[in-house]
């Protein structure tokens, strides 16, 4: 098991999530700001059902983790505790990436609520999650 490293304030923890994301499965974040984040996720092959499109796993992953930015922007640390998705439409075979808007809509002490929506790089809305994270721990910024 790696080195874990304890976030001095938000602003370090979005930076170290955004290049552990990034690294491990792709996903970049041309914005995280205010409890908004915005993810692409690449498609390739692998990332495809036998139709060309993406699986549906693919689209929720990307929601997940984008809805998390988003959480982690707002202030929050912690982890996902429910999530829910309505699967609207497959994207188009020929979509080379999948964007995702998230957002907090409320901030708790505890939980956070958040929606998401997926869409292909066509702008095409695919599909619609709503999350609940919990903040488990402040960083050392809000501890003092």
């Amino acid at each position: 098991m790696q080195n874990r490293v304890i976030p001095n304030t938000s602003e370090e923890a979005i930076e170290i999530a955004r290049q552990d994301i990034e690294k491990k499965y792709g996903i970049v974040f041309p914005t995280v700001e205010n409890g908004f984040a915005c993810g692409e996720f690449p498609l390739s092959d692998e990332r495809r059902n036998f139709y060309g499109i993406p699986y549906g796993g693919m689209m929720f992953h990307l929601a997940d983790i984008t809805s998390g930015m988003a959480f982690l922007s707002a202030g929050g640390n912690g982890i996902t505790v429910s999530g829910n998705v309505n699967y609207l439409r497959g994207a188009s075979p020929e979509a080379d990436k999948l964007v995702c808007h998230a957002s907090v809509k409320k901030a708790g002490r505890n939980l956070f609520f958040l929606s998401a929506e997926v869409m292909d790089n066509f702008g095409t809305v695919l599909s619609e999650y709503s999350f609940v994270f919990t903040n488990l721990s402040k960083t050392k910024e809000k501890d003092q």
